[in-house]
């Protein structure tokens, strides 16, 4: 008996040496994949700067309906409207109550929704067809 591996020890000692690799290159292609899914958090002014030129727009969007009375113009400007609320309600929830912050972001929201709600009584009052989905769950709500 010399000292030599016989084919079956060859493959015991192979295997391993193919499939941890791979098995570790899957993991870390899931956690890359889960990285770029999270969205990146915005700093306090950008995510007022945002909010800022989502209601910018919407009352853009608002004063061309009122001159054209076209409803995609009351229902764009009642999406950016609500991605206005949005933003702001994720900005609110990003400090603690005892902070400036949250209640500045509080209070543009408030201001966003009242804008809102501005915008659903137009529509109700102008034509049933303008109807413009609620936005309370997404944060009209205080």
């Amino acid at each position: 008996m010399g000292n030599y591996l016989n084919p079956f020890s060859v493959l015991i000692l192979i295997i391993p040496v193919l499939v941890f690799p791979l098995m570790s290159f899957g993991q870390t292609a899931e956690q890359n994949s889960a990285q770029t899914q999270q969205k990146p958090q915005l700093t306090f002014s950008q995510s007022i700067n945002r909010s800022n030129q989502e209601l910018k727009r919407s009352k853009i969007y608002f004063l061309s309906f009122m001159k054209s009375r076209e409803a995609s113009y009351l229902t764009l400007a009642a999406t950016n409207c609500a991605n206005a609320v949005k933003t702001l309600k994720a900005t609110q929830a990003m400090f603690p109550n005892t902070t400036r912050f949250y209640y500045q972001a509080k209070n543009k929201r408030f201001t966003a929704c009242q804008f809102f709600e501005e915008l659903q009584e137009t529509a109700s009052r102008l034509d049933p067809r303008y109807h413009i989905k609620d936005v309370s769950d997404d944060g009209c709500s205080f």
